[in-house]
């Protein structure tokens, strides 16, 4: 090893991988057939006037753990001791399909596009019966996403929206399509049933009549302060519908500041790890995931690179967890 190279997990490893996150197979939005799970990196959508500061977000996270047999070793927070041959079960295919052609503006000709963008390509993948896996991104970007859900199911699909904010600002400075206001916009989508929202805490952009507006709508809120009690996330997963579809939002500003720092809106008191992981294992449990984002992850706070390990193993656990269960689905 080169002397002053800092070492890392794919050195140990085989070095860095030469397909996509978690050395995944490299594919096209033209060459879906048969890719069960898509990762798509979405940089940018609606950003405010602050600017896109999470348009590297994709590309840090795949650097994060993408050594050549990753998905063939074993998890033991997937598995703990029982025995597997890897994250992604026999006849699941997942692949990558590498970042989405966006472009980081706040000029709102360009936003337009990137949303345009972001729907053509959300609604190619799911024609194709592929599940996408965004990795934003800042959280504009998964209202785009969920509009391209118009007419993938036979009803209403469920939101699970795990965040430190609740997004229901009608509008921030004139403008309806930022990140202060993705499940508001969710809500008034005819393909959008329940929607349940974890892990709120502190001040962010909502005023009273957000909250009034989300608790109009029917929201189960279950608060960092809910979440904590004993039973706190089965009881907020039972408010899933059983057996509906559902796409889970994550803003990574969720966790506790002391695992993720690397945000813009962070909070004190939240989810930590294994809580994460607790919630991700009783929503798989609960309903078929048909989709999934992972934003808010900011690069340019990632001092020592802890925050995109984080990210990035969080992102491996959401996807071994839908692949097992296509697997099931198709035995």
């Amino acid at each position: 090893m080169t002397m002053g190279k800092t070492a890392s997990m794919g050195d140990l490893f085989g070095g860095k991988a030469a397909g996509g996150w978690l050395n995944l197979p490299r594919v096209g939005t033209d060459s879906l057939a048969d890719v069960d799970i898509g990762v798509i990196g979405i940089g940018s959508a609606t950003p405010y006037p602050v600017g896109s500061y999470c348009h590297d977000a994709p590309d840090a996270i795949r650097g994060a753990r993408s050594w050549p047999s990753i998905l063939d070793q074993h998890d033991f927070d997937l598995f703990d001791v029982t025995p597997s041959a890897g994250v992604i079960p026999p006849g699941v295919r997942p692949a990558d399909l590498g970042n989405l052609d966006v472009v980081a503006d706040v000029a709102p000709e360009i936003a337009a596009e990137n949303r345009r963008r972001i729907r053509e390509a959300i609604t190619t993948m799911l024609d194709a019966g592929t599940i996408p896996f965004v990795l934003g991104g800042d959280d504009s970007v998964p209202i785009p996403v969920l509009e391209s859900y118009c007419g993938f199911a036979d009803g209403p699909i469920s939101i699970l929206q795990i965040d430190a904010h609740i997004d229901w600002r009608d509008e921030v400075d004139g403008e309806m399509q930022g990140l202060s206001s993705n499940m508001r916009r969710a809500s008034e989508m005819a393909h959008v049933g329940s929607i349940v929202q974890l892990a709120a805490r502190g001040i962010g952009s909502a005023r009273k009549q957000e909250v009034e507006a989300a608790l109009d709508y029917g929201v189960a809120f279950h608060t960092m302060r809910r979440l904590r009690e004993a039973g706190g996330i089965e009881r907020a997963i039972a408010d899933l519908p059983e057996g509906v579809p559902v796409y889970v939002a994550l803003d990574v500003d969720s966790l506790d500041p002391a695992v993720m720092p690397a945000v813009i809106g962070a909070a004190q008191g939240g989810l930590d790890y294994w809580q994460m992981m607790e919630i991700f294992e009783a929503v798989a449990a609960r309903a078929p995931i048909c989709g999934f984002n992972m934003v808010e992850f900011m690069p340019a706070r990632d001092a020592n690179g802890q925050g995109a390990l984080m990210a990035s193993r969080l992102g491996l656990s959401m996807l071994g967890l839908m692949a097992r269960q296509m697997a099931r689905k198709a035995a």
